[in-house]
């Protein structure tokens, strides 16, 4: 995606600290702290659950990595590894990424909030939200496996997975 800021930071190699065919990760421009990464999968996905599975299970596994290679290298005494996952969650460039950032104590950077009190109606009725919408868990990796299936003209009603990627759509920056 040519519009894309992360893209052509890619495209430059600035910064680079690690890169394979999949993934490629880059110091932030505006960190947060000295050893700031931000790890995105090369192909342009604007939010997570584009992502494919094994593709997102990768990106994980280098991020786990590189916060090894942060701790060792930084002096860090910990690392907050964030996903901005929709504007309302504070992505402000639309290309799905993992921030690790690297922690000290007294740093001054502040990810804390007040726990909500929820009524035990609240907490019930959320719960039974969820647990219905992430039945179809897993339903992904078996799409994978199926071979191509010609499909009549006929009109067919929309499966939970399309329902799923349908509401995607709406958290795109």
């Amino acid at each position: 995606m040519s519009s894309c800021k992360l893209c052509e930071i890619f495209k430059q190699k600035e910064g680079v600290v690690y890169e394979d065919k999949d993934v490629i990760a880059v110091l932030s421009q505006e960190p947060a702290a000295t050893g700031h990464i931000i790890l995105s999968p090369k192909k342009h996905y604007p939010i997570i659950e584009q992502i494919p599975d094994y593709e997102f299970a990768h990106l994980f596994h280098i991020a786990n990595k590189l916060s090894i290679a942060v701790f060792e290298t930084v002096g860090c005494q910990g690392t907050n590894i964030i996903i901005q996952n929709g504007v309302a969650a504070g992505q402000t460039i639309p290309h799905a990424s993992i921030h690790i950032i690297p922690r000290k104590e007294g740093d001054k950077l502040d990810f804390q909030w007040a726990p909500r009190q929820l009524s035990e109606e609240e907490m019930s009725t959320i719960e039974l939200k969820i647990k219905e919408e992430a039945k179809t868990i897993g339903d992904f990796e078996k799409e994978k496996k199926k071979e191509a299936i010609k499909l009549d003209k006929k009109k067919e009603k929309i499966s939970s997975e399309e329902n799923y990627l349908i509401k995607q759509l709406r958290r795109i920056p």
